[in-house]
C-alpha cells in the first residue's frame, strides 16, 4: 500500500458512477420476494423474508455506493462529507450497543449492518417516500438502519455534550432493537410489539423513555390497529404507550422466558394468537383484557400515590 493514499483504518470513499444495472437485478429480486411472501405459509413466508431482507440489504448499500463509508466489525456506516465528524459517534452508538442487544435477543445478522446517516429530516423522510411533515431520527427496516444526522437535532455545541446526547438519547438502541426483533421472528413481529419491545430495550439500556402512565385512557386502540396502521394513529403517544405497556405487562406478569417464547414462536410461523397460547395460555381477546385490567390498577395505584 502506497502511504500516500492509504486511508485511516476503517474508513474509504467510493468514487465512480452507481452499478445501476446490479442494483436493477437486486431491486427487481426483492420486489418479486416480497410479492410472494405474504401468500406462503408462516414458516415459508419467514424464509422468504429472510431472503428478502438480505436482498434489500444488498440493495442500500448499492444504492450509497458514492457516500463515504466507516466501517467496525458489525457496522457499516455510509455519510456524506458534511457529515464526516459525526460518523464515528454513530458508529461509536451503534456497537455500544449492538452486543447488550443481539445477545438478549439471541439474533445476530451473520453480515455487516448498513447504518445510512442522512443529513436533513426531509431526505431521510424521501428515501421512505414520506411527507415531510415525518420527524423521525432514525428508522429500523428490512436489515437497514437509517438515521438522521446528530448535527441536524441536537442543540449542544460541544462535542462531549453531542455524544452524550446522542448515545443516551439517540435513536440506536431503539433502532438495534427493531433489528434484532425482526431477525429473531423472522420479519413475523407485531408492529406494536416490536415497537414496545423497542422502547423497553432504550429504557433499561440508556434510562430515556417517552412519557409514562397517562393520567386517564378512556378508549385504547385495539392492538390489532396498532399492528395494521400504527404510524396513522391520530393519538401517537397513546400508540407508544400501549405498545410498551403491553410489553412491560407481559415481563411484569409471565417473566421474560414468556417473552422469549413468544418471539420464538413468531419465528417458527405462527399467528400471533397462536404466540400468545404457546407463551402465555392466553389468546389475543384474553390478553387484552387481562392487560387493560392489569393497567387500571396500576393508575389506581399511581393515583392513590
Amino acid at each position: 500500500m502506497n502511504p500516500a493514499t492509504a486511508k485511516p483504518p476503517g474508513e474509504y470513499c467510493r468514487g465512480g458512477k452507481n452499478p445501476l444495472l446490479l442494483l436493477k437485478i437486486v431491486s427487481l429480486i426483492a420486489a418479486f420476494i416480497a410479492v410472494i411472501a405474504y401468500s406462503l405459509p408462516g414458516q415459508i413466508r419467514g424464509q422468504a423474508y429472510t431472503v428478502f431482507r438480505e436482498f434489500s440489504r444488498v440493495g442500500i448499500l448499492l444504492r450509497t455506493y458514492d457516500m463515504n463509508s466507516l466501517e467496525s466489525r458489525h457496522f457499516v456506516v455510509r455519510y456524506r462529507p458534511g457529515d464526516a465528524k459525526y460518523a464515528g459517534l454513530v458508529l461509536e452508538a451503534a456497537e455500544r450497543f449492538y452486543k447488550p442487544v443481539t445477545r438478549r435477543y439471541q439474533a445476530a445478522p451473520k453480515t455487516k449492518i448498513p447504518v445510512i446517516i442522512y443529513p436533513t429530516g426531509s431526505e431521510l423522510n424521501a428515501s421512505f417516500g414520506w411527507s415531510a411533515s415525518e420527524s423521525a431520527m432514525g428508522v429500523y427496516w428490512a436489515g437497514t438502519i437509517r438515521v438522521l444526522s446528530p448535527a441536524a437535532w441536537t442543540a449542544d455545541k460541544d462535542s462531549s455534550q453531542v455524544r452524550d446526547t446522542f448515545i443516551n438519547s439517540g435513536p440506536m438502541a431503539h433502532e438495534l432493537t427493531h433489528l434484532a426483533v425482526d431477525y429473531a421472528t423472522k420479519g413475523n413481529c407485531p408492529r406494536w410489539l416490536t415497537e414496545g419491545l423497542a422502547q423497553y430495550e432504550e429504557y433499561r439500556l440508556t434510562g430515556f423513555r417517552f412519557d409514562t402512565l397517562p393520567p386517564e385512557i378512556k378508549d385504547f386502540y385495539p392492538l390489532t390497529s396498532l399492528d395494521r396502521d400504527f404510524d396513522n394513529m391520530t393519538d401517537q403517544s397513546l400508540a407508544y404507550f400501549e405498545s410498551l405497556s403491553a410489553v412491560e405487562y407481559i415481563i411484569t406478569e409471565y417473566g421474560e422466558g414468556a417473552l422469549d417464547q413468544m418471539l420464538a414462536s413468531l419465528g417458527r410461523g405462527a399467528t400471533l394468537d397462536g404466540a400468545l397460547e404457546d407463551a402465555l395460555n392466553v389468546d389475543l381477546t384474553k390478553f387484552e383484557h387481562n392487560w387493560h385490567q392489569w393497567l387500571g390498577n396500576m393508575s389506581k395505584a399511581v393515583s392513590r400515590g
